[in-house]
C-alpha cells in the first residue's frame, strides 16, 4: 500500500508547506476503528515533512510527534534531537537523487526492512523445521535488472508488481496472478486487548518503565490509552515497546 501511496504523491505534494502540515494534522484526527481511515492516515499523517524524511516515514507505524514523546526524559536529552527517520534518510544518500521515489523506497525495503524483517522470518522459520529456505526472486541478476527498471513498469495505479505479473500471463491463471493480496499478519489488536491483556499490563506497568528508565511511564500510559480509544492505532509500537522490555529482562537481568 505504501508504493501506491507513495505513487499519488504527485496529486498533492505541490501544496505548499503550509498547506501539507494541515493536510497532515487532518489526516492524524482521523479515527483509526476503521481499516480505511487507519490507511488514509498513514499516508497524509507525514504529509508535512520534506523529501527523503517524507518517503522514510512511510515505514513508520505513529508520526514522530506521538512516538517522541515515549522515550524517558534523559534519553531524550542524551539523544539530542536524533531523528528515528536517520538511518533511513542516511541510506538513501547512497543512491542518486534523481532517481524514482518508488525506486528510493524499493531501496530502502531491500536494505532495511527485507534483511531486518522478511528475511529474518524465513530464516527463523525455515531453521526452526531444518530446511535450508531457497529466494529466487533475490537472484542478485535478476535484482539488478528489477532495480533498473523505471517505476511505472512496477506500479501502474493500484496495480503492484506489474511487470512481474504480465509476465506471468502466460504461465498462471488470471485469478492466481490477480487475486487480492493475501498477508502473513496476525490478529495483533486482538491479542493486545484480550489473549495478551494481561502481559501488557505486566510489561508495560509504570513500575517497570521506571524501573528499566527508557521510555516514560506517562507517556507509554497515554499511548494505550489513545490506542484502546481508537484515536491511534498503535499495536505495533505497543509490541515493540513489550519487545524490548522482555529482551532486557532476557540478556540485561539474567545476566546481572
Amino acid at each position: 500500500r505504501r508504493h501506491f501511496a507513495l505513487m499519488q504523491e504527485r496529486w498533492w505534494n505541490w501544496l505548499p508547506a503550509p498547506a501539507r502540515a494541515a493536510l497532515g494534522a487532518a489526516a492524524r484526527a482521523l479515527p483509526t476503528a476503521n481499516p480505511l481511515a487507519r490507511r488514509v492516515r498513514r499516508a497524509f499523517g507525514n504529509a508535512g515533512l520534506n523529501g527523503d524524511e517524507r518517503l522514510a516515514s512511510y515505514f513508520t507505524w505513529l508520526p514522530l510527534a506521538d512516538s517522541a514523546p515515549l522515550l524517558a526524559p534523559a534519553l531524550r536529552e542524551q539523544l539530542d534531537g536524533w531523528s528515528p527517520l536517520a538511518p533511513l534518510v542516511d541510506g538513501l544518500r547512497a543512491i542518486k537523487a534523481e532517481a524514482d521515489p518508488l525506486n528510493r523506497m524499493l531501496y530502502l525495503e531491500a536494505k532495511h526492512f527485507l534483511c531486518d524483517h522478511n528475511l529474518n522470518y524465513t530464516d527463523k522459520m525455515g531453521m526452526a523445521v531444518g530446511v535450508e529456505v531457497r529466494v529466487p526472486f533475490l537472484d542478485p541478476d535478476l535484482v539488478r535488472l528489477a532495480a533498473s527498471l523505471p517505476a511505472q513498469y512496477k506500479q501502474r495505479g493500484v496495480e503492484g508488481k506489474w511487470i512481474l505479473k504480465r509476465a506471468m500471463e502466460p504461465e498462471l491463471p488470471r485469478d492466481v496472478i490477480y487475486r487480492p493480496k493475501t498477508g502473513f499478519g496476525v490478529p495483533l489488536r486482538r491479542w493486545l486487548r484480550h489473549e495478551l491483556r494481561d502481559a501488557v499490563d505486566e510489561l508495560l506497568s509504570e513500575r517497570s518503565l521506571a524501573a528499566r528508565g527508557l521510555f516514560d511511564p506517562a507517556a507509554v500510559a497515554r499511548l494505550r490509552r489513545m490506542d484502546a480509544a481508537g484515536r491511534i492505532d498503535a499495536a505495533y509500537p505497543l509490541l515493540a515497546l513489550c519487545a524490548i522490555e522482555l529482551w532486557c529482562r532476557i540478556f540485561l537481568d539474567e545476566r546481572n
